[in-house]
């Protein structure tokens, strides 16, 4: 009898599983086994990575993989990720398949939210198994500023398989010894063969800023490898075909990239750090010119215009402004689906934290202060509108502009900029791409890409060509690599 392929789960996609799968060489329940295998040896064991924070019972996830198994023979498969485990972030409900949704808060642990989101629905319907929800910045990273990325209340501080030693907790909020945020626990599970796949959420870097801090390909909605993203936009986007961009070439890509000293993080987010950031940029330069000699067309120092530059230009709002708006109804909407009638609103959460305040607000992580900040808004719902409308269109102006100056169809910058903020207030999509690994600590470190609304294709075409160019800049984390040899 020949010999089962051994499965690396450092390295191995959805794709890679989907082939064992098609020729028996695995069944799903053998896949989910040893997936839950590896979340139990190191999420609270082993490295203590806290990547996972909900537990589905085992039975419940090895039986549905079954009937993927049993369907898969009869009928075939319902679509590429059909049996594939997966993870996805503990801000999106669940109840159907067992799982409780905290937000990563003490305020809903314990409670029942009365409908599965309709992504969940999505993946379920796809075939995917569901096997454990992802520890996250509590509340998507809207409680508190200064709050270590990673970090909630329930799930304790995520960790990245990549830097020894840890969590610096003097660091700041996205310093270069953290995870990223919001959706850290679904990147670090991902990159640490938690599952080959992790869904997260994103409003302004939530996806992509953590998958660059875990060398993983990510878009808004997943992260993985490009043909992983590829497939599973496909579910949660029908009738779009992204794979038949992954061209893997760069003739006919043209790219508008922002200069790094210009564009990288406030010192309120991250200190500059001459020890990354002299290599990092050497990097990226390196990278660009690569990617010109095949093909693509690039255009150094860009001028896009930065938020402060299109807020005086435009006369527009603040983004804070707007953020803080939509903090209330966003929140108490979703309070609404838990079945707990003494946390309806806003200040019942500010209160919850108050009286619980050793563990939601400890001496490490004390600020509330988002929350608090959505207790003193004081615009109304039309200046809202209008203003969200002028800001929004300001900034695509602003980008168009950008574009045709430079003849682009992209917008690349550092995963260690605010680009991610230009994306989330346009309504465009963005991607990031992994690119190298620091020498000041081992942190990885990579590149987003932001498209016009709609234009994913041109993402993909831009991804799938960086991933055939530079791939190492996907690397199972050695630490972890070190400890499983190990044993």
């Amino acid at each position: 009898m020949q010999s089962r392929q051994a499965l690396d789960l450092l390295t191995a996609t959805a794709g890679d599983l989907r082939n064992l799968l098609e020729v028996g060489e695995y069944t799903s329940v053998q896949l989910v086994e040893q997936y839950l295998k590896q979340i139990a040896r190191h999420n609270h064991q082993g490295m203590k990575l806290n990547a996972m924070i909900s537990t589905r019972a085992t039975d419940a996830a090895l039986a549905e993989a079954h009937e993927m198994d049993v369907e898969r023979l009869k009928s075939g498969a319902r679509s590429r990720l059909h049996g594939i485990p997966i993870i996805v972030k503990d801000l999106i409900c669940t109840p159907s398949f067992g799982m409780g949704t905290t937000s990563g808060s003490l305020a809903l642990q314990g409670l029942n939210a009365s409908i599965d989101a309709p992504i969940a629905t999505m993946l379920k319907n796809a075939g995917c198994v569901l096997i454990r929800k992802s520890n996250l910045s509590e509340w998507g990273n809207s409680k508190g500023s200064g709050v270590t990325s990673g970090w909630s209340a329930i799930g304790g501080q995520t960790q990245s398989p990549y830097v020894e030693g840890g969590v610096d907790h003097k660091d700041k909020w996205m310093g270069h010894s953290t995870p990223g945020g919001s959706s850290s626990g679904s990147a670090v599970g991902t990159a640490a063969g938690f599952a080959p796949l992790g869904i997260g959420t994103e409003a302004d870097g939530s996806i992509v800023q953590p998958a660059i801090r875990a060398a993983l390909y990510a878009i808004k909605a997943t992260v993985g490898d490009v043909e992983d993203c590829a497939d599973v936009l496909e579910i949660l986007l029908p009738g779009r075909d992204f794979r038949s961009h992954l061209k893997k070439s760069w003739d006919g890509v043209s790219i508008a990239y922002l200069d790094y000293e210009e564009w990288q993080f406030p010192d309120a987010v991250c200190d500059k750090t001459p020890a990354f950031d002299e290599q990092h940029k050497m990097e990226m330069s390196e990278a660009l010119t690569k990617a010109e000699s095949l093909g693509a067309k690039v255009t150094f120092n860009a001028p896009l215009m930065s938020m402060q530059e299109v807020v005086g230009k435009y006369d527009t709002v603040q983004m804070g402004q707007i953020a803080r708006h939509q903090l209330r109804p966003t929140l108490e909407r979703f309070l609404a689906l838990f079945d707990d009638p003494k946390l309806r609103k806003l200040e019942d959460l500010v209160e919850f934290n108050k009286q619980h305040a050793s563990q939601e607000l400890p001496p490490e992580q004390p600020s509330q202060q988002v929350l608090e900040n959505g207790l003193s808004d004081n615009i109304t719902d039309a200046k809202y509108e209008q203003g969200l409308r002028h800001l929004r269109q300001s900034m695509r102006d602003s980008i168009e502009k950008c574009l045709a100056e430079s003849k682009a169809d992209v917008i690349m910058a550092s995963g260690e900029s605010l680009l991610t903020s230009i994306a989330a207030v346009a309504g465009y999509p963005i991607a990031s791409v992994p690119l190298g690994f620091s020498t000041l600590n081992g942190r990885p470190s990579g590149m987003e890409i932001m498209a016009r609304n709609g234009d994913e294709e041109k993402i993909f075409e831009v991804m799938s060509a960086w991933e055939v160019t530079f791939p190492d800049g996907r690397r199972p984390p050695p630490l972890l690599a070190k400890w499983e040899a190990s044993l």
